[in-house]
């Protein structure tokens, strides 16, 4: 059968249906199309009548006196009619019928061509065959011939997604996600609510602590001795203060840094650029301008009303006495107010008090919410402390003692002064000491109070102990004969006095108050090493006083099973042993006060919140000696100040005075051996009534070394004025007519009378 025109696919590139196209192999091969896509139509049709592929002719056209030019001829064959492309459309059926088969088209290669639109030629998937192109350049181009069939379109790729899939996929991730939000938003508002509340509560609350104003330090008449007073330390934010304004001509301006900086400047005495740098400080909201500002300077700043200017409330610690008493009182340390040396230390929970905690809500951008203050805990001043001490008369103890260890050299002193009947410390100076109100200047050695701290070997101050007991144990009187030699030798060595001396025949009274170590070896030795010690704790020695001071030393005696060797008979002349300026002066007082140990106080009491002294429990009375040994050893210390004695120096006139003198070698803890010396001297006046006790001690002079001459003249200074403040009578003379020397000469076979000779008969 003869093609007609509509049917030629090459004329009017419209063929028969297309089949349906083969899925690409993976490999990118192409599909196949028209005929070989249907086998069945390949296998009816006539082998010879279909021409090859890639044949340079084209079909005739049915009717068509003249074949079809190729694809690449001049002219362009005329389109096809409607008539003629309903035959072509039936050119499938008369193919079916027997009929010369067409050549089955590319399905991609269809479309209609217009005479203005060119044939989209698209490769197909793999690529253009021989077909193809030479219909291609067979046909003719130009507005005159028409238009050449179509290329092969691209295929058309059509997403496999599906859209409602893809709609469920997106509200299920969506509705995950807000059911995590509303997971979080139950657990935040119902399950964690307290919790959550609390922490943002916790968030924008701020505490601000009220230092609570440490009691004062008083004296026993009332006196300040140590006192805290208001301060502010300022602060500034450097964001806040370029907003400062002023009225400028009339007019409020904003002036910012500058003007805030020359304004506050005279008030803290500080530099224009110094605070311009302090309120331009970077990166910070709190610099801290100045501290320790008095409460009048800080109602002058805030009236400037300078914004971001603050000022938080702090204590300074204040010392009226300064030096006079810096080493009893003691100190605070300037960071936390909290006592650090003397009674600040020893009663600092009394008198640091409690801080009161304000608290307050802040907005973000810092300022207070009004009505969000609330007080925590109400601020509670510290309690008040009165003390023994009178400050007048640790005044003139302190500057007596300070001329003095000047004008000898000395290292250091202590002045004592107990009151005999109730053993309270009046006065307790040392030197060197510090300033509490200026500790930069202070050395870590004056910081602590001599009077308690420091122990020492008493020396011959010592021998009154000696003396006490052999009275008491009635191994001598007053008037005993003593025949005392040159050298006395024990436990391998020949013990001597200061000054070298013959026989010498003394009384009991002489070896005191000429102060002789032999004399009391030979006295002491008569009372066994346990009935000695015993009499030495009753007097306080070896164990601390109940004051408690910081850092008291309990001085060192050892027991009397280690009494032996040379330490037998040192210690009963005041050296193998050590006590403190307390400590010996308390052996004093218990002669003073008749025999009674009255342990020394320090603290009258405190006062309660509504101003009531609650007294101090007063200390427990010891008796050590009898009334009688006590009044006699008063006597005989008498002649240690009278023309025979040792301790002129010490004399008041118009006044009984009854003491002791005391030079020993001092122990030097970082050599490691005796170096230098401590003089000393211990006495009461009037001796008939005696109301206080002075011990005065120098520690290694470099001028002198006996105790008459160099701590006598400060106990006659303190005693004198004692006598004169208190109005003292001038005393009588005493009854008691004690001697220095033997009245008679002494021989050593004589049993009441103690002497070398009578000692080796006795086996001592």
């Amino acid at each position: 059968m003869t093609q007609t025109r509509g049917t030629d696919p090459q004329r009017t590139g419209r063929g028969a249906a297309p089949a349906r196209q083969s899925r690409p192999d993976r490999r990118g091969a192409p599909s196949r199309t028209g005929s070989a896509a249907n086998p069945k139509a390949v296998r009816s049709a006539n082998p010879k009548a279909a021409k090859p592929a890639g044949s340079a002719k084209a079909a005739k056209p049915a009717g068509s006196a003249k074949a079809a030019k190729p694809a690449g001829s001049a002219k362009a064959a005329k389109p096809a009619g409607p008539a003629k492309a309903a035959a072509g459309r039936q050119a499938p059926a008369r193919a079916r019928a027997g009929a010369r088969p067409t050549r089955t088209p590319d399905p991609r290669a269809q479309g209609r061509p217009g005479p203005d639109r060119a044939p989209r030629r698209t490769a197909p998937a793999g690529g253009r065959g021989p077909a193809v192109r030479a219909r291609a350049a067979a046909a003719p181009r130009g507005p005159q011939g028409p238009r050449g069939p179509r290329g092969p379109r691209r295929p058309l790729r059509i997403s496999r997604a599906n859209p409602r899939r893809r709609a469920r996929v997106m509200f299920v991730a969506i509705l995950f996600v807000f059911t995590i939000f509303a997971g979080q938003l139950l657990r935040i508002q119902a399950f964690d609510a307290s919790a959550t509340q609390a922490a943002a509560l916790s968030k924008r609350t701020v505490k601000t602590t009220t230092p609570a104003m440490r009691g004062q330090i008083l004296d026993t008449n009332g006196q300040v001795l140590a006192d805290s007073v208001e301060r502010f330390t300022i602060a500034a934010d450097p964001t806040v203060v370029p907003l400062y304004t002023a009225v400028v001509d009339g007019v409020r301006q904003q002036v910012g840094v500058t003007r805030a900086a020359s304004d506050l400047a005279p008030l803290l005495d500080l530099s224009v650029a110094q605070l311009t740098k302090l309120f331009t400080r970077a990166d910070t909201r709190y610099v801290v301008v100045k501290k320790d500002v008095n409460p009048a300077i800080y109602r002058e700043i805030r009236a400037l009303g300078i914004p971001g200017i603050s000022g938080e409330r702090t204590a300074r610690r204040v010392y009226p006495t300064s030096m006079a008493l810096g080493q009893l009182v003691g100190y605070v340390l300037p960071a936390d107010q909290s006592g650090a040396g003397g009674i600040e230390r020893m009663f600092n929970s009394t008198l640091q008090g409690t801080p009161g905690v304000n608290v307050a809500e802040r907005a973000r951008d810092g300022y207070v919410i009004p009505g969000s203050q609330r007080v925590d805990t109400p601020v509670v001043n510290g309690r008040d402390v009165k003390l023994t001490i009178d400050a007048d008369l640790q005044w003139y103890a302190e500057n007596a003692l300070a001329k003095q260890v000047t004008a000898v050299g000395a290292e250091s002193g202590t002045a004592v002064v107990l009151e005999v009947a109730t053993g309270k410390v009046r006065a307790a100076a040392s030197y060197p000491t510090f300033d509490p109100n200026d500790l930069a200047d202070a050395k870590a050695k004056a910081l602590g109070n001599y009077a308690f701290n420091d122990a020492f070997e008493p020396g011959s101050t010592g021998k009154l102990m000696t003396m006490s007991a052999a009275l008491e144990q009635k191994v001598i009187t007053p008037d005993t004969g003593v025949i005392v030699p040159p050298r006395l030798p024990r436990a391998g060595t020949n013990f001597k006095d200061n000054e070298p001396h013959g026989v010498e025949n003394m009384t009991a009274t002489g070896v005191l108050a000429k102060s002789s170590n032999m004399g009391t070896i030979l006295i002491g030795e008569r009372v066994s090493p346990a009935v000695m010690e015993g009499y030495y704790r009753k007097f306080g020695i070896g164990s601390k006083t109940p004051v408690g001071f910081p850092g008291e030393s309990a001085g060192f005696l050892a027991g009397a099973r280690d009494w032996v060797s040379s330490r037998r008979y040192t210690i009963l002349f005041g050296q193998g042993y050590s006590v403190t300026a307390i400590q010996q002066a308390g052996v004093f007082q218990t002669i003073a006060n008749k025999g009674v140990r009255m342990p020394p106080s320090l603290v009258e009491g405190t006062v309660d919140q509504n101003g009531t002294l609650i007294p101090t429990p007063p200390t427990t009375p010891v008796r050590v000696v009898t009334k009688d040994t006590a009044v006699k050893l008063s006597r005989m210390m008498e002649e240690v100040t009278g023309k025979d004695g040792t301790a002129s120096a010490a004399r008041i006139k118009g006044y009984r005075v009854a003491g002791k003198t005391g030079t020993a070698d001092r122990y030097d803890e970082k050599l490691k051996r005796y170096n230098g010396f401590t003089a000393s001297f211990i006495g009461f006046a009037p001796a008939e009534a005696p109301k206080y006790v002075v011990a005065v001690f120098i520690q290694k002079p470099s001028a002198g070394m006996f105790g008459g001459a160099l701590a006598g003249p400060v106990f006659n200074q303190v005693m004198s004025y004692l006598l004169e403040r208190t109005a003292a009578p001038p005393s009588p003379k005493s009854t008691l007519n004690y001697h220095v020397w033997a009245t008679k000469p002494l021989s050593s076979d004589d049993p009441e009378v103690i002497s070398d000779a009578r000692a080796k008969r006795d086996g001592l």
